[in-house]
């Protein structure tokens, strides 16, 4: 599950001096431009270390020249002597002119192209992925697009592994260029980069795509012959970075680990001595296990090559390269998990497969088939698959297999309600999207939308201002940041909106421009969204917006709107109307009064004094302070469900807002609304969007927390994507979840009409259970070193640091231990406990740091919401700063949940989950109106059996888990048998009356200890029983409670004013009543769950009772069970 080759870091790149592109296009990564290559040949990334960099001085050295320059850079010993390089420089280039389609030969630019022999594509038959893989390794001619307007002729091929696209030049003595697979970002269509928009117009669209690959996303622009051939690269390699296709062809090419190492061994000893050189042993264990490193296989190798002295030095023996292959390939704490449950010792069956399935990573009700499939899909030799063993080998591969990741993989598709109102959604949103840089003087580019929407934003900004050409343009007002043209950013819009989701995006406009160019923009967005544009007007009778399902496809507008009697002019008419000033430019006087406040300004992270931002913020604020601006009529028409007002306060947008308003908040306004009025902020975003942006002040492009926001229920929490960090970082992680469509279903006491929650409470919440979550760090794989430390050594000191962000009281840090000197694969076995009382809201990060004394460096991390994590021993893959994935980078952890209040621990009880408390929680609050308490009280003593019967399995569970010294109860039923086996003990389980009960025959050499196991368990039987009896009553009282709660709800304001309710009274009966309908509707889910766990539990009780009566062979009281419950 871990994808191709990892990154060859220990590999010297060469690197030519870069040339800065156009400020439109030049896309910023860490502080620096995207630079482009002018190689002529052999156009690389240059700071990806799977790529390979040719300078234009290494396309003139000579072939002993070339020959020495390998794929991959070299070491030391095979560097270039000066006096070589300097032969080289003075060799002469050979170039050729190519005619460029519909050109003239002499005003053509320079091209190059070596055709050989062999070089006319052959057109395979295609019927599937393979198909087009397999023609990408027969190879394809390809034009090469440079930014240079030089366009190269070359031969592109797929090597045999699938792990790098290679291109040659025909020249003789030319070595190839190569791009890895793993490195690769997207795949464009048409033209969709800076040189195709500039430099390839004069090639078909049709025909044209691009590979954006890189930590810099560097663009490889390519051009087929024809439609057909275009196609078969794009989804060849659509195919390759597909991650289930990975897993498949990891799991095609491993074989068994033995036999087939030798077999392996013997086909790559081409001179049959049986021997191997380092370079073959490094492709052989690259081959057979695609997740090593060659740098580690190298360190390996001078390990194993014991005979220094003699003649095969430098060379490994079979057994040599056996013994090195299973050290760096055969993890300790996998090896020792597979023990746990092999009888063999050796490989897991599908029978004990199940159990560790079910007993360590939560499943329940695995079926024998799964099993089965899971050994054919994983198992890498042929016996085993054969056999249906999982040996140590597959075992691992399935713990990196998708499935075993720390995320749910059902939440890697689109899994949540989609047909919900909009405001019921969490929407990822960028804050001025077109900014490459800060927020002063950076560039503006076009590209940032293309980026932002294709990872998944879907509110994205633009600040309109007049043009030139009557052409309106989008920039940073009032500073130096560079223009862009509004008619290309809504092309790309178009273009890219719904290739990675196809639910709705919204263009939140900051208009400043003119009444005729708002009409121009009007104009473009009618014409070049065309059909995508939503201009239906809010239905008057809906009380919620329409939900993303019905919004699919559709493009919606986010500004001001003119009064309904201004829009009604003819378009000849269109003077416009008064409205005010976008709310941002508006909104930042209050901003600049907070930080005003601040006695000494602060020093931002790149140099920047805070003084110049609240200076710039000054500027903006005197220039819209209480300014009007005429609004365009036809503008104004296609602003619809999104309709942008001044928030004035909580009690008038009750009273008085509509659906389809919403306000925008500086960061700090809704950090004091978050602070002191939660519930009101909360109820506010039940039904009205909200938007969220970063302060003024922050010149440098700096984020602030998004959780704040997502904890009162803000749905466009806008971020400067541009900015890497926590805070995009925990804007990713959300986002990853619901097939990345950048649209998920906030919690549903977030969303629900009849509900009163206090985030910030150090209570716990009602309707809502508190969560133990315990991790265990366990380990780590193949962690690089920090981008710039190779001055720091070959090695690093690792350690981890665990983030819970959440409600105030459940946000947490805890950090393991430093390991010394081991990058490759380092243990910590830490355990950290969290107390989570709103977990549905909690994200958690994981960050890997280099320990070092000047200061830690990051290496990588990963951020994912709590309630997508899967329980039992899962692997994290790392990302870097920027969000890309580390290849092969991962952690290995052990995660937990319990509710709080089971466990006996001195901690949960001081946060107050007791049993006093519990019942406490599910008592009714006084409404203080006879008829609407009425439904409430008839329904207190089925709440008070709720707890009871919960207190009691619970209980009679932890009884017997601890009789067994078992984590869970299916656990403590094998160990149950095995103990009742070894005693040759008489103990049975019958059902007499539809009741199971446990019976045993004592004696006087009974032993104790399974007395004690019998009890505990005959004990937890009985409190199933009477769950089992009395759930469905009790369910259904309090379901027909919630619904003439709900049905109440509708006149409850009529109901509380007969009562004579006013002021604070009043406010509290609201609140009363949103409690008691939480309560009932919370405890009814808690029985059903309940119910749901004891059947569970007592399939696994007999399931475990049929191998007792098989080993014990007792006298049986009443009727057996079998595993079917029969």
């Amino acid at each position: 599950g871990q994808g191709r080759g990892s990154p060859m870091a220990d590999q010297e790149i060469a690197s030519p001096a870069p040339v800065v592109l156009d400020q439109q296009e030049a896309i910023p990564n860490g502080g620096n431009e995207l630079t482009e290559r002018h190689d002529d040949d052999n156009t690389e990334e240059a700071q990806h270390p799977d790529a390979t960099v040719r300078t234009e001085q290494e396309e003139q050295r000579p072939d002993k020249a070339a020959a020495a320059m390998t794929d991959g850079g070299g070491s030391s010993s095979r560097r270039l002597s000066d006096e070589l390089m300097a032969a080289a420089r003075a060799m002469p280039r050979r170039k050729s002119n190519l005619k460029q389609p519909g050109g003239e030969p002499g005003l053509s630019p320079k091209q190059v192209s070596f055709v050989g022999k062999g070089s006319s594509f052959d057109r395979p038959h295609v019927t599937s992925p393979d198909d087009c893989v397999n023609a990408m390794k027969a190879g394809t001619d390809l034009v090469k697009v440079k930014s240079s307007r030089r366009h190269y002729q070359r031969r592109f091929v797929l090597d045999e592994e699938g792990l790098y696209i290679r291109w040659i030049s025909q020249r003789k003595g030319s070595t190839d260029a190569r791009i890895a697979i793993t490195s690769v970002k997207e795949i464009r269509r048409g033209h969709n980069t800076a040189s195709f928009r500039k430099h390839g117009k004069s090639f078909e669209p049709d025909r044209s795509f691009s590979i954006i690959y890189g930590d810099e996303y560097g663009s490889l622009d390519l051009v087929a012959d024809s439609e057909d051939e275009a196609n078969i690269w794009i989804e060849g390699l659509l195919c390759l970075t597909d991650e289930n296709y990975a897993h498949q062809s990891v799991a095609n090419k491993q074989q068994m680990r033995d036999r087939w190492l030798k077999v392996t061994f013997e086909e790559a000893d081409k001179s049959g001595d049986g021997m191997l050189d380092e370079s073959e042993i490094i492709e052989l264990c690259q081959k057979i296990n695609i997740g090593l490193s060659a740098s580690r296989i190298k360190q390996k190798f001078r390990e194993h090559d014991t005979d220094r002295a003699g003649t095969s030095r430098g060379r490994l023996d079979l057994d040599e390269f056996s013994s090195l292959f299973k050290e760096l390939s055969t993890r300790a704490e996998i090896y020792h998990l597979l023990m746990r449950y092999s009888t063999s010792r050796d490989f897991l069956t599908a029978k004990e497969l199940k159990y560790f399935l079910e007993l360590e990573q939560g499943m329940r009700n695995v079926e024998k088939q799964h099993c089965e499939e899971l050994i054919r899909t994983y198992e890498p030799t042929p016996e085993g698959r054969e056999q249906l063993k999982l040996s140590v080998d597959g075992f691992t591969q399935m713990l990196l297999g998708r499935e075993s990741m720390l995320m749910n993989p059902k939440h890697r598709d689109v899994f949540q309600d989609m047909t919900q109102p909009l405001s019921h959604y969490y929407i990822a949103s960028s804050h001025n999207t077109y900014l490459a840089e800060d927020q002063l003087k950076g560039p503006s580019s076009v590209e940032m939308y293309i980026r932002a929407l294709r990872r998944g934003c879907r509110c994205v900004e633009l600040d309109c201002w007049d043009g030139s050409n009557n052409e309106p343009d989008v920039y940073h007002g009032h500073t130096w940041t560079s223009r862009i043209l509004f008619k290309d950013i809504i092309v790309a819009v178009k273009e890219h909106s719904f290739a990675t989701s196809e639910y709705p995006v919204i263009l939140s406009l900051e208009n400043h421009c003119s009444i005729p160019m708002q009409r121009v923009m009007a104009k473009h967005l009618t014409e070049i969204l065309g059909d995508m544009l939503y201009t239906t007007p809010p239905d008057p009778e809906s009380r919620y917006l329409p939900s993303p399902e019905e919004l699919k496809g559709k493009i919606l507008v986010k500004g001001k709107k003119l009064r309904a009697e201004l829009e009604r002019v003819d378009e000849g008419e269109d003077d416009g109307g008064d409205v005010s000033d976008e709310d941002e430019a508006a909104d930042m006087d209050e901003e600049v009064k907070a930080k005003s406040r601040s006695p000494t300004p602060r020093q931002s992270s790149n140099g920047t004094d805070e003084a110049d931002g609240q200076a710039h913020s000054r500027r903006r604020s005197a220039a819209h302070k209480g300014k009007k601006i005429k609004l365009a009529v036809s503008l104004s028409r296609l602003v619809t469900l999104v309709q942008s007002v001044h928030f004035k306060n909580f009690q008038e947008s009750s009273e008085s807002g509509k659906y389809f308003q919403m306000s925008s908040f500086t960061e700090s306004a809704m950090g004091r609304m978050s602070a002191s009025s939660s519930a009101e902020y909360i109820q506010y975003n039940k039904r009205q969007l909200s938007r969220i942006y970063p302060a003024g002040s922050r010149v440098n492009s700096s984020n602030y927390n998004p959780q704040t926001a997502w904890n009162t229920g803000c749905q466009i929490v806008a971020l400067n994507y541009q900015t890497d960090g926590l805070e995009m970082d925990l804007n990713q992680g959300r986002f990853q979840i619901n097939g990345k469509t950048g649209y998920v279903l906030k919690p549903e006491i977030l969303r629900t009409e009849v509900s009163h929650v206090e985030v910030n409470s150090k209570n716990t919440i009602s309707g809502l259970t508190p969560q133990l979550m315990t991790i265990k760090v366990i380990s780590g794989q193949q962690l690089p070193k920090p981008p710039g430390s190779g001055a720091k050594g070959e090695v690093i000191d690792p350690f981890v640091a665990v983030e819970i962000h959440g409600v105030p009281y459940d946000c947490a840090n805890e950090k393991t231990s430093t390991v010394k000197n081991n990058g490759f694969n380092p243990v910590w076995n830490k355990t950290f406990r969290f107390l989570m009382r709103f977990p549905d809201v909690a994200m958690i990060r994981f960050s890997v740091l280099d320990d070092d004394f000047v200061g830690d460096d990051f290496i990588g991390q990963y951020s994912v919401p709590v309630s997508s994590i899967q329980p039992g021993y899962r692997h994290i893959q790392l990302y870097s700063k920027a969000g890309e994935l580390l290849s092969n980078s991962t952690l290995f952890v052990h995660v937990s949940f319990d509710q709080a209040y089971s466990l006996k621990k001195k901690l949960i009880f001081e946060h107050g989950s007791g049993s006093r408390t519990r019942r406490k929680l599910a008592t009714p609050k006084k409404i203080k109106a006879p008829d609407v308490d009425r439904i409430f009280q008839n329904v207190a003593d089925g709440l008070q059996s709720v707890v009871e019967l919960k207190l009691r399995i619970e209980t009679a569970t932890e009884d017997f888990k601890m009789s067994c010294d078992k984590a869970n109860v299916l656990q403590a039923m094998k160990l149950f048998v095995t103990r009742v086996k070894a005693s040759n003990s008489e103990v049975s389980l019958a059902k007499v009356n539809d009741v199971l009960s446990v019976t045993y025959k004592k004696s006087e050499s009974f032993p104790d200890s399974i007395e004690k196991m019998v009890v505990s368990l005959q004990r937890l039987l009985e409190a199933s029983q009477a769950v089992i009896s009395q759930a469905d009553g009790i369910i259904g009282r309090l379901s027909g409670a919630y619904g003439a709660g709900q049905e109440t709800f509708l006149d409850l304001d009529q109901q509380l004013a007969q009562a004579r309710l006013k002021g604070r009274r009043l406010t509290q009966s609201h609140e009363a009543f949103a409690w008691n309908m939480q309560v009932v509707r919370s405890h009814t889910d808690l029985l059903k769950a309940t119910k749901d766990q004891v059947l569970y539990m007592q399939r696994q009780v007999c399931v475990m009772h049929v191998k007792l009566l098989w080993l014990c062979r007792p006298r049986i009281l009443g009727r057996p069970l079998g595993p079917t419950g029969q």
